[in-house]
C-alpha cells in the first residue's frame, strides 16, 4: 500500500457525523486566533494542551490573563525538550509564584489525573490525530466549568505542506454530536489552519 492509499484509509477510518443546525447556532467567525484570546473569561484558570516552545503562551499571558495557566505537554524530543527549558528561562518567575503551572506528559494521561470543573477554558494544540483529539475533547469536557470553554488550533483537514492528515475535524464534529456541545467560534485565518471554540448546550 503506497502512501496516499494509507492517508485515504486513515481517513475514511475516521467518523463522519452529520451536525445539526443547533451545533453551529451560536458560532461567532473571528479572523484569528489571538482575536479569541481577547474574548475569554479574564483572570480565568486555563489550560494549554500542547504547548511547544511557548510561542502561543505568550500570547495567552497576554491577551486572556489567567490567573493561572497549566502547561500540559510531553516535550518527549529532543527537540521539543528545548521548548521546555524555554519556557522555564523565559517564564520561571511565573512558574516560581504559581501563575504557571508545568504538566509534563501525554495529554490525555495528566488530564485524566486533574480534578473536574478545574478550568474555565482549555485550548488543544497537540498531535490531531482523531483518537488523540477526541480523548482529550471527551475529557476536557468534565474539566471546564459549567458555562466553560473547550477550544483547539488547527480545525483543517490537514498539513498541506507534509501531506499529513489531521482528525481533528472529525473528531470535534462527534465529540459535539455525542456530548451535546456546540459551536461558539470559530477563526478564519487565510492559512487555513483554523481555531475552534465549543460551548456545551446542555
Amino acid at each position: 500500500m503506497d502512501t496516499a492509499e494509507k492517508r485515504r484509509e486513515l481517513k475514511n477510518a475516521m467518523a463522519h457525523t452529520t451536525l445539526e443546525r443547533r451545533h453551529t447556532a451560536a458560532c461567532e467567525l473571528l479572523p484569528d486566533r489571538n482575536m479569541l484570546l481577547d474574548l475569554f473569561p479574564k483572570g480565568g484558570v486555563a489550560a494549554e494542551i500542547g504547548v511547544a516552545f511557548g510561542d502561543y503562551t505568550r500570547e495567552i499571558l497576554a491577551r486572556a490573563a489567567p490567573s493561572q495557566l497549566y502547561l500540559i505537554d510531553a516535550w518527549a524530543t529532543e527537540r521539543y525538550q528545548a521548548g521546555l527549558e524555554k519556557i522555564r528561562s523565559d517564564l520561571g518567575d511565573q512558574i516560581e509564584n504559581g501563575r504557571i503551572v508545568i504538566k509534563q506528559g501525554l495529554s490525555t494521561d495528566v488530564l485524566a489525573e486533574l480534578p473536574h470543573g478545574l478550568f474555565d477554558w482549555v485550548y488543544i494544540d497537540t498531535n490531531h490525530n482523531y483518537p488523540t483529539t477526541l480523548a482529550e475533547l471527551q475529557i476536557s469536557a468534565a474539566l471546564v466549568k459549567p458555562g466553560g470553554f473547550i477550544a483547539g488550533h488547527d480545525y483543517c483537514s490537514g498539513n498541506v505542506i507534509d501531506s499529513v492528515p489531521y482528525g481533528v475535524v472529525e473528531a470535534v464534529a462527534k465529540f459535539c454530536h455525542d456530548m451535546d456541545w456546540g459551536f461558539r467560534y470559530l477563526t478564519l485565518e487565510t492559512r487555513g489552519h483554523f481555531s475552534f471554540c465549543l460551548q456545551s448546550l446542555a
